[in-house]
């Protein structure tokens, strides 16, 4: 395939990527529910209305941290790397790299298996193009 279906398919992800990152920091409550419907919200003992409104913090903090990456990679994959810069690819390997090796192993050292698979489909939706781009490109 054409390095302009990656490309294109970079695009969508890091949108849906950026949308998911608005509805953290603009619906906290949202958030703490999906967080808690796929396992990880605070256990039953600590699950106050205090705690609940507590944790909407660290997802709005969250939310614009994935805002910002995903914007800067939405400007990256529009300009550079479709340009064919080649600084551009090995950037967002290894940015996307970084992020999936210490959120994943963290998620396991603290006990937490259920979110470290919650990064494999969005590892596997960017790692995909990137790496077809990579092997494209050698």
């Amino acid at each position: 395939m054409k390095p302009s279906f990656w490309i294109t398919w970079l695009q969508v992800v890091l949108a849906a990527l950026f949308v998911y990152a608005l509805v953290l920091v603009f619906a906290g409550s949202v958030a703490g529910s999906m967080f808690t419907a796929l396992g990880f919200g605070p256990p039953a003992p600590v699950d106050t209305d205090g705690v609940g409104s507590y944790l909407k913090l660290p997802f709005m903090v969250l939310g614009a941290v994935l805002a910002g990456w995903s914007l800067m990679m939405i400007q990256i994959v529009r300009g550079p790397l479709r340009d064919g810069s080649s600084w551009a690819l090995p950037i967002l390997v290894r940015s996307l790299a970084l992020w999936f090796v210490l959120d994943t192993g963290m998620s396991v050292v603290l006990g937490f298996p259920m979110h470290a698979l919650f990064n494999v489909p969005f590892a596997l939706a960017l790692g995909i193009p990137l790496w077809m781009l990579t092997s494209r490109s050698q």
